[in-house]
């Protein structure tokens, strides 16, 4: 195995970083979503 993949996969650094990146594009998503809700419940409705 590569040793930069053995060191991802098999020590428990890897599992951290792994773990971290996931956590923060999680936040990324959720709180672009959240201002995306405010955004639009900002605006007033057109209606058609």
């Amino acid at each position: 195995m590569h040793p930069v993949w053995h060191a991802i996969l098999l020590e428990p650094v890897g599992w951290l970083a792994i773990g971290g990146s996931i956590v923060m594009v999680g936040i990324i998503l959720s709180v672009g979503l959240y201002v995306r809700a405010k955004v639009r419940e900002g605006e007033p409705r057109r209606h058609r």
